[in-house]
């Protein structure tokens, strides 16, 4: 379960609201992140990602002329790994109960499959965002969820006000974040079944609607 996936960094950038990347630039943009898993984000330097990627510093630089706008670049496509694999794993077909679980079941996986990502994700969520850049994109990524949420749920034709549809949907928002937080941040990965389940009875009692059981590949 705790496997690395290999990012497709050239499907992020056909998602809609992306951007392109060059094959150096997605070198640079990989080795940063192995960096910050491995060592951790304060050894994360110019002179490292040279190292690391085999780039020359002065091409980094053409690239990227910051630290900064390589964490940025970063935090906005960890946004869009995150969209990628929940959209590939959502059965559009399905009950709307089935895709409530199936949404929820995305965001846990992915944050154990990219454990690198989501590491990184949760440490910028908490003092990476103090920049306006970081802030912004930190709106466009709860955004995006927000809107995966809403579409989930307008499909469903079961809400007779959006107030009931908000509510809902910013509960079910905040009360996954946390738990994902929480499992990433004390390391209680072994224990995601259990905070998936916990998820899925507060989810429940949230919506009004029994939900499938659903357990984690």
């Amino acid at each position: 379960m705790r496997i690395r996936l290999k990012i497709d960094w050239k499907a992020l950038t056909q998602l809609p609201g992306s951007k392109d990347l060059s094959s150096k630039k997605i070198l640079i943009l990989d080795s940063a992140l192995r960096i910050i898993s491995e060592k951790g984000l304060h050894q994360l330097s110019i002179a490292e990602l040279s190292r690391e990627s085999g780039i020359s510093k002065p091409l980094i630089l053409y690239h990227y002329p910051t630290l900064d706008s390589i964490i940025e670049e970063l935090f906005f496509f960890s946004g869009k790994m995150a969209r990628y694999f929940i959209e590939k794993n959502l059965n559009r077909e399905a009950s709307f109960e089935t895709k409530v679980m199936q949404m929820i079941k995305s965001l846990f996986e992915w944050t154990l499959y990219n454990k690198e990502v989501s590491e990184f994700f949760i440490l910028m969520f908490h003092s990476g965002t103090k920049n306006p850049q970081m802030q912004k994109i930190l709106k466009e990524i709860l955004q995006t969820a927000h809107d995966l949420w809403e579409r989930i749920f307008l499909e469903s034709m079961r809400y007779k006000s959006l107030e009931e549809l908000r509510i809902h949907i910013n509960g079910l928002q905040s009360m996954i974040t946390g738990s994902l937080i929480i499992m990433i941040s004390t390391n209680r990965t072994q224990d995601a079944n259990d905070l998936l389940t916990e998820i899925r009875l507060n989810a429940e009692a949230l919506l009004g609607v029994e939900l499938p059981v659903f357990e984690l590949n």
